[in-house]
């Protein structure tokens, strides 16, 4: 009996250790994995108290931030910007959406496009070349009240249906730099063709711009509008991937820190946009994720040479750049949240010359080039020249952190004996009004919306320094020198030869320095550990604030585990 007992215990152990070593090594051979799930509820706090000004119309959107964020998931385009690979070079690149394939012509002249023929609006009319004849036929009107930038590149495009689901553009010059405009949302013509004027396709009493119909992986759910936030559902008429989540909701806050506060308590799972005060709360945060890139926005001193008897000598403009301490600028007045900038190319971008002329903090410099330029101070610590005091203007909107910018600049130029008084303009309206037809001297101004392609042509090109809707050169600089070499850069889709002729174009433009560049600054924004799929290391650059959200349909709260070996 005892020896029998003693071999069931026998058998017993040696079982257990079997089953031991068994599971041991399905745990060493055998990996779980896990897999997206759809399902769930993205919510991402935004700082705004209203949707008054938000208008669901892709072609308004950039006038506003929130429109921007929505219409880029309510609308997709001919194609779409995406980060680079991890191992390619910095910034984006562009990439197939409602159009499968293009061609451009041996000239870089002619491009067509072919649409997908499974793509349908949200109410289940097909896409087709009719859709996008009408929406660049909207932005090439005068009556057209939206970005003027935007709008400005298609002027000189012609556009032609090739059929149902082909399209054509011919420019009127090589722009290597086109694709990258081609990835504005499309409007559905069957909707708005023959019922709204280009002039009232802005405004907020169109039903359309409140209630739209998409063609994007997401639409307005109903009752979407409301005053607490903005929310959107899957489209189940998307012909992309499908997103894993079934909604998304913009939540409204009044502030940054009461957005931070809800994240904190878990009741929504990231935070659009944060700035340099509020990231300080950061490390107090458990569990989250911080995606910080730099902004294509370039900010600077734009000078207007036409006032040639204050600025029309180069040593003036260089002493300007010489007398501002950039690096305080960046870290006191905008908290370290940016980097300095030398060169409207920016420095994420493969065009970009590093060795550029870095002027440097130098006022004992910048004071022997005014002398030496014959700026000589005769009475009050004022610098004057043949009668012409060096005493201007400097123009900026009304926003508080440009205040605190544009005071520090002022503090500086006093200390080389140049006397700047502020003018801060009544509205955004008025602001853009002054530096449209150059009623100013020198404006502080941010370039936005800089595309993938680095092409500066319609910011600093002489056909662009008119007064009027095109002026887009705000410095009104002038150089048959620049003009030769931007043209050039549009004549070939070599990146090389691109490169080398933007290498001498930067050095020209760093020694005639038409405007000081300033700064760049950084974007941060704040996601939940709740949500899977968002990796920081993809936002190399971020070109409009709604670009975090281009990772969308990888993003997902559900998962499911399997086992593989």
């Amino acid at each position: 009996m005892v020896n029998r007992l003693r071999l069931q215990v026998l058998v017993a152990i040696v079982g257990l250790v079997a089953i031991a070593i068994a599971l041991a090594y399905f745990f060493l051979v055998i990996t779980p994995v896990q897999e997206p799930a759809p399902g769930g509820t993205y919510i991402e706090g935004v700082v705004v108290d209203t949707t008054a000004g938000v208008t669901l119309n892709p072609l308004y959107a950039p006038t506003n931030s929130l429109s921007q964020d929505v219409t880029t998931l309510l609308f997709s385009g001919l194609t779409r910007s995406v980060s680079q690979p991890k191992s390619s070079d910095p910034g984006q690149t562009i990439v197939p959406d409602l159009a499968d394939r293009w061609t451009v012509s041996a000239d870089g002249r002619s491009w067509e496009f072919h649409l997908r023929s499974d793509a349908r609006w949200q109410d289940g009319m097909p896409i087709t070349a009719r859709d996008v004849v009408y929406t660049i036929g909207l932005l090439k009107s005068a009556d057209f009240r939206g970005e003027r930038s935007r709008a400005a590149i298609w002027q000189d495009v012609e556009v032609s249906r090739l059929g149902d689901y082909s399209i054509r553009f011919q420019l009127s010059q090589p722009n290597p730099a086109f694709l990258s405009y081609t990835t504005l949302g499309l409007l559905p013509a069957h909707k708005l063709d023959g019922k709204a004027k280009p002039e009232e396709l802005g405004s907020n009493s169109l039903e359309f711009n409140q209630a739209p119909v998409g063609n994007g992986p997401y639409e307005l759910a109903p009752g979407g509008l409301a005053s607490d936030g903005i929310t959107l559902i899957a489209n189940p008429l998307y012909f992309g991937k499908k997103p894993f989540l079934d909604k998304v909701w913009f939540r409204f806050y009044p502030s940054g820190n009461a957005a931070l506060s809800a994240l904190q308590a878990n009741q929504i799972d990231g935070v659009s946009q944060v700035t340099a005060d509020e990231l300080k709360r950061r490390d107090a945060l458990k569990n989250v994720t911080s995606v910080t890139a730099p902004r294509s926005l370039n900010t600077f001193l734009f000078l207007n040479l036409q006032r040639q008897a204050l600025f029309g000598q180069k040593e003036v403009r260089q002493a300007f750049d010489y007398a501002i301490d950039k690096t305080a600028l960046v870290d006191k007045n905008l908290t370290g949240q940016a980097t300095v900038s030398y060169s409207p190319i920016l420095s994420s971008s493969w065009a970009y010359k590093p060795d550029i002329n870095h002027y440097g903090y130098d006022p004992t410099r910048a004071k022997k080039l005014l002398d030496d330029a014959g700026w000589k101070i005769v009475r009050n610590g004022v610098r004057e020249r043949n009668g012409q005091q060096l005493v201007f203007e400097l123009l900026i909107d009304n926003s508080p952190d440009r205040q605190n910018v544009a005071n520090a600049i002022t503090e500086n130029l006093k200390a080389i004996d140049v006397q700047v008084y502020l003018r801060v303009a009544g509205s955004r309206q008025d602001f853009e009004n002054a530096l449209n037809s150059s009623t100013y001297d020198v404006a502080l101004f941010t370039n936005q919306g800089i595309p993938n392609d680095p092409d500066p042509y319609f910011s600093w090109h002489s056909n662009y320094a008119q007064a009027g809707n095109n002026h887009l050169n705000y410095a009104n600089w002038k150089s048959d020198q620049a003009d030769q070499l931007m043209e050039k850069a549009r004549q070939t889709n070599d990146q090389a030869q691109r490169r080398d002729l933007y290498a001498q174009w930067q050095t020209l433009w760093a020694d005639e320095l038409p405007s000081i560049p300033l700064y760049c600054t950084t974007y941060n924004y704040l996601v939940s550990n709740r949500v899977y799929g968002v990796d920081p290391q993809d936002f190399k650059v971020i070109n409009l604030p709604s670009d975090r959200l281009q990772d969308i349909g990888s993003r997902y709260i559900f998962f499911n585990t399997k086992f593989s070996s």
